[in-house]
């Protein structure tokens, strides 16, 4: 009895030891896993998913991109775990954890997860169709991320992919709303910028490389195409899409402010712009400038559309004028640049954007005018100059950091960009004295300047 007594104190002991070692494991690995975080009794607690994309975000915004990484995958777990396999609340730390392995350079992995939130977002197809949709925007916002990484040796391929799926989502909606519905139109211009995009890249690689995937998901090298092959074929589908979305607002007369036909012509002059059409462009800026009126504008309301310079393209497509005016700013006009890879692009929206991990963002002030060149007759051949908008006395007031390299190269990008004529009822007329606030892409430094 005394033998057993005694086993039992120790056995007792030996509990006690090992719930105090227990303890003292589970608080020290609590503090060394999570910086700002609580203890969690449940591992699988949703509430803790969302902190680890918290912690993981804070870690990204450190430099802390592999640290990250694990973090954004392990709330992906836990989201899986409470949610299901194809949940898709999976998608915010996954589109996250793929954003640190960009930063990394992990390739391949970002490859497998770009596939896995493309079947997961297949999966909310036949469940929820507007939850669909809103993954396929988040997607085609990371696709795009991806393919402005200017160290992504494959960037070019993961822009083709958010074009792709860009066109899956209007196959989508023209298959459950009809394919005259409105909602086709943002949908459609996403697809017209991504040949924006494409013709900015072939200007500066001068020819287009094609790949695609046989049966045995193997990548075969396909073939090339000269500039010019390559840019007419983008400038025609980016023409035909823009006429439907004009003949979608056309139809939808009810559903849609009676403005929105006017603005979709204007994007149409907008693109013969940037394809150097000058003077087919001008008859389309007419023809909705008049439109505008028809639709109930007045005389002002529509100069004041015109008034204010814009850089073309668009970087959304807008069916109000009150939308349009939002970004009627005052002072200065504003350019975010994007990236290197489509030099004259600006940032689409904020979700496109690069963690670039600058600390001082590179800007620079410019000046300028904006001349027509109307169509004049040569006397010595009777050939005819080409309608233009002419930048002219380009000069920098000041840059950001104070730098000669930064000034120069702010002259060249900003000597690159195109503006929506100025039109006071229907006439394009000059507009002095513009400045401009030319905010440098991320990537780039005042290193990377000197070196380009």
């Amino acid at each position: 009895m005394r033998f057993w007594s005694t086993a039992c104190n120790a056995v007792q002991s030996r509990l006690l030891l090992g719930a105090g070692l227990l303890c003292v494991s589970f608080w020290a690995s609590a503090q060394d896993n999570s910086e700002n975080t609580n203890f969690w009794l449940n591992a699988f607690d949703q509430a803790r998913s969302e902190q680890l994309v918290q912690d993981g975000l804070q870690q990204m915004r450190s430099g802390q991109f592999e640290r990250a990484e694990r973090t954004f995958l392990d709330a992906m777990q836990i989201a899986k775990v409470n949610f299901g396999l194809n949940s898709p609340e999976q998608r915010i730390p996954l589109e996250y954890a793929i954003d640190a392995q960009l930063a990394q350079g992990k390739w391949d992995q970002v490859e497998t997860n770009v596939s896995y939130f493309e079947w997961l977002n297949d999966e909310v197809y036949s469940k929820d169709f507007y939850e669909y949709l809103n993954g396929t925007e988040q997607l085609s916002s990371l696709l795009l991320r991806a393919s402005a990484n200017t160290e992504n040796p494959i960037a070019v391929r993961y822009l083709i992919a958010a074009k792709n799926l860009n066109w899956r989502a209007v196959s989508s909606i023209e298959a459950t709303l009809g394919d005259a519905h409105p909602q086709l139109a943002p949908w459609l211009y996403n697809i017209v910028l991504a040949h924006y995009y494409q013709s900015s890249l072939l200007k500066r690689r001068g020819v287009s490389r094609h790949a695609f995937r046989n049966d045995a998901d193997e990548e075969i090298s396909g073939w090339t195409m000269n500039v010019g092959d390559s840019l007419r074929i983008s400038y025609r589908i980016g023409r035909e899409l823009l006429a439907r979305i004009e003949a979608i607002y056309m139809l939808a007369e009810e559903d849609v402010p009676p403005e929105s036909r006017a603005i979709a012509t204007l994007y149409r002059a907008d693109w013969e712009k940037l394809f150097g059409n000058d003077d087919e462009a001008l008859a389309i800026y007419e023809i909705a400038y008049k439109r505008f009126l028809q639709a109930g504008l007045s005389e002002a309301q529509t100069n004041q559309l015109f008034a204010r310079p814009t850089v073309l393209p668009a970087n959304e497509l807008h069916n109000s004028f009150a939308s349009m005016l939002t970004e009627q700013q005052e002072g200065p006009v504003r350019f975010n640049a994007w990236t290197p890879n489509y030099p004259t692009a600006a940032l689409p929206s904020e979700r496109a954007a690069i963690n670039g991990g600058m600390g001082t963002e590179i800007m620079a002030l410019v000046r300028f005018d904006l001349h027509p060149l109307l169509p004049t007759g040569l006397i010595n051949n009777n050939r005819t100059i080409r309608l233009g908008f002419n930048l002219a006395d380009l000069e920098v007031l000041e840059t950001t950091p104070d730098n000669a390299l930064i000034a120069e190269r702010a002259r060249r990008e900003v000597s690159l960009l195109q503006f929506r004529p100025k039109l006071e009822n229907g006439t394009p007329v000059p507009l002095e004295g513009v400045e401009l606030e030319y905010r440098f892409p991320p990537q780039f430094s005042v290193i990377s300047i000197s070196g380009n």
